[in-house]
């Protein structure tokens, strides 16, 4: 265990809040996440996270301080995504700085897209905007881990409507250019 990985679970040991890491979390998908916004063509940020969460399709998991990216791996491996739409894992802040955040996801995603698996990475450190909307949750690190395949079915649904008007050409191929399938070189 590094030592800010053991200053990290003092500290989270001291710290008790009113609601949890999940809570919070469910908070933010219930009033931002699945609200209709106008620079989203009057779609939610996230128009299909409703459904699964009513469905009970998404599994939350609170990372324990002392976790590295085997840990994440390990859960995202462990999940059946027959009956999970996607794993959220919430990590404190602290626990991964926005660059090891970042690297984490990447290394997951190059184990596991071969897998048809993808993992998105929020940090409250990584500034995500579409126009003025600020879709961090601001508060929590999290992974969070789908099927590839179906993830990149409804991206496609949403290109033929209003949804994407707003994206800046950047923007959209950091989120979306790296699930392409790669074109081997001949």
């Amino acid at each position: 265990m590094t030592t800010r990985q053991k200053n990290l679970k003092k500290s989270t040991q001291k710290t008790k809040t009113a609601s949890s890491p999940t809570d919070a979390i469910r908070a933010w998908i219930k009033d931002f996440v699945t609200k209709p916004n106008p620079v989203f063509g009057d779609l939610p940020p996230c128009p299909y996270a409703q459904k699964a969460m009513v469905e009970d399709k998404v599994k939350f998991v609170e990372l324990k301080p002392s976790a590295d990216w085997r840990a994440i791996y390990k859960l995202i491996y462990k999940t059946n995504f027959d009956k999970k739409d996607v794993l959220i894992i919430i990590a404190d802040p602290r626990q991964f700085t926005a660059q090891e955040t970042v690297s984490i996801a990447d290394e997951l995603n190059e184990r596991l897209m071969p897998n048809d698996t993808v993992v998105l990475e929020d940090h409250p450190d990584i500034a995500e905007n579409v126009k003025h909307v600020k879709l961090n949750n601001g508060q929590y690190t999290l992974f969070l881990a789908q099927r590839l395949s179906k993830l990149n079915r409804f991206s496609r649904m949403l290109e033929s409507g209003p949804y994407y008007k707003n994206w800046s050409k950047t923007y959209l191929e950091s989120v979306k250019g790296f699930r392409a399938p790669k074109n081997p070189q001949a």
